[in-house]
């Protein structure tokens, strides 16, 4: 090899490591989301059909956006219905289907998830446990699967309108031929603001952090969520 060569080399190395540290380096970005949310119990003319299971189950629809790293320019507009069954004050179960445009460069999405609660109280804590079972539809035909489990706690402070609520959610991809593999994590930090006996607002801080997935990417995200619940009027 000639000195020449050998010195080329030399120079290009570091360069080359540097390229693959950057690739594999997650890409950051803030995002925005906004929802309303409609929540409402069974039509009445179930109730005779139902009969004690009538006050136990909860129908609802949201509308969503979802923003891309500039604020304004759009990444996702969803649909969503979803209904759930609360068997006692500790546990439910739930489904939900959501159809998403994602502009007109990207192919619309659904997705269907089953979902189970559980929930229960101890002093000023109030702790919850969520696990998702959630089928994506992919343009080709197939269909991702991936687990969810979320894990809850809520401060309820002493005679304090706004009450502190965090969550951290684990991402489970399930349909790898090499076995289950964990994708990511999400955290939220947020608060209720109550307006009158059926309207909310939830403002929430969210963390995004994407692992062993081809192209990384950590999102703050500044959630903004509003609620009208028609069972309580």
């Amino acid at each position: 090899m000639s000195s020449r060569l050998l010195f080329l080399l030399m120079l290009l190395a570091p360069a080359g490591l540097v390229a693959q540290e950057a690739a594999l380096s997650p890409a950051t970005s803030q995002e925005l989301w906004l929802s309303a949310s409609l929540r409402t119990r069974a039509p009445k003319f179930m109730k005779d059909l139902l009969g004690d299971h009538y006050k136990k189950l909860r129908f609802g629809s949201s509308l969503g956006y979802r923003s891309a790293d500039n604020f304004f320019a759009g990444r996702q507009l969803y649909l969503e219905l979803h209904s759930r069954y609360r068997f006692n004050k500790h546990f439910n179960l739930g489904v939900e289907y959501r159809y998403a445009n994602r502009g007109a460069l990207r192919s619309d999405r659904q997705r269907f998830q089953l979902i189970g609660g559980a929930s229960t109280s101890w002093e000023r804590f109030d702790f919850s446990y969520r696990v998702i079972q959630q089928w994506v539809f992919l343009d080709e035909g197939g269909t991702s699967t991936f687990l969810r489990n979320r894990f809850g706690v809520e401060y309820n402070i002493r005679k304090w309108k706004l009450d502190p609520s965090f969550e951290v959610e684990f991402f489970t991809r399930t349909d790898d031929p090499q076995g289950w593999n964990h994708i990511g994590t999400r955290y939220r930090l947020g608060t209720e603001i109550g307006l009158g006996k059926a309207h909310s607002i939830s403002p929430t801080l969210v963390y995004d952090s994407d692992t062993r997935v081809a192209w990384p990417v950590n999102r703050v995200i500044y959630s903004i969520g509003y609620s009208l619940d028609l069972w309580r009027l």
